[in-house]
């Protein structure tokens, strides 16, 4: 089944949310670079409150300068908690076009120390994908490139992988279009849109009447609404809205605009994933592409 794991998640939001879904866990990734306390007792206390767990090397964090964790770092991390990890994934530190040999390196290094990180591509046309491929060691490979934000791209670097070996899983960094999940054999993909919609005042609601997906604004302050956007007011379907969050978590729109509005509509946003990755799969089935 193909996966969305939700990053940079908290625990204040993972308690409610399982207290109402208990046997349907949202799938979860995290990261070495922060809030490691808190992911700890995912790994120790809480592990029967998710599905499953990957571990992200922070080198994103790093390479944007809000992390100072350092290979060494992340060495002596995963070899004291990957075992408890799904997977994890390399400490990737050049994110251009032409980083390979300063990844492959770190991915050397890691190995060289007992570990197996997942490795990460960074650039779909040159021998990237064939080097990890070809080396038959790697039952995952992740795609963390710029390039994944055009589809054709994507779907090209899909496609080489799995002619050159249809066995090996990809996980897709940072991307969770529905449409391009439906279409390629993408085994998991991540998102922090469950925290950063919440955080602005929007939920995410599917439309059952029409569709779609659709985000809609509750509130917090005013401001211009995007073309994508709706407001929870005068959104022509907010007796179904209503319907959703009274069925689902016993919310009414004041919980919406009090003083958990915000740990609410994350705990909404949540479980939107949860559901959007049965759709992802359901399409997937009707469509005749590999769940992974």
């Amino acid at each position: 089944m193909a996966k969305i794991f939700q990053a940079s998640f908290f625990l204040r939001v993972l308690i409610p949310y399982f207290a109402l879904f208990p046997e349907d866990l949202p799938n979860v990734l995290v990261s070495l670079a922060y809030n490691v306390n808190e992911w700890k007792t995912f790994l120790k206390v809480y592990r029967h409150m998710i599905g499953e767990l990957i571990g992200d090397s922070g080198a994103w964090s790093s390479d944007q300068g809000t992390s100072d964790i350092t290979i060494d770092k992340v060495i002596i991390l995963f070899k004291r908690y990957g075992h408890l990890m799904d997977r994890y994934f390399s400490f990737d530190v050049n994110f251009s076009n032409f980083g390979f040999e300063d990844n492959v390196a770190m991915q050397r290094k890691m190995e060289r120390a007992g570990l197996k990180p997942v490795p990460v591509i960074h650039n779909f046309f040159t021998k990237e994908i064939e080097y990890y491929v070809k080396s038959g060691k790697y039952d995952w490979i992740a795609l963390g490139s710029s390039q994944s934000t055009n589809f054709d791209d994507f779907r090209y670097a899909v496609d080489k992988i799995k002619r050159a070996n249809e066995g090996i899983k990809i996980h897709w960094f940072g991307g969770s279009k529905e449409s391009w999940m439906k279409e390629v054999p993408v085994a998991s993909c991540d998102t922090t849109s469950w925290a950063k919609t919440g955080s602005n005042g929007n939920i995410n609601y599917y439309n059952e009447q029409t569709g779609k997906s659709e985000v809609i604004y509750v509130g917090g302050r005013e401001r211009k609404l995007r073309e994508s956007e709706q407001h929870y007011v005068t959104y022509k379907f907010r007796r179904e809205v209503e319907d959703y969050l009274n069925k689902n978590f016993n919310f009414t729109y004041r919980d919406l605009c009090g003083y958990d509005a915000k740990l609410n509509m994350q705990v909404i946003n949540t479980r939107f994933f949860v559901e959007k990755e049965k759709r992802i799969n359901q399409e997937r089935i009707r469509r005749g592409i590999p769940l992974e």
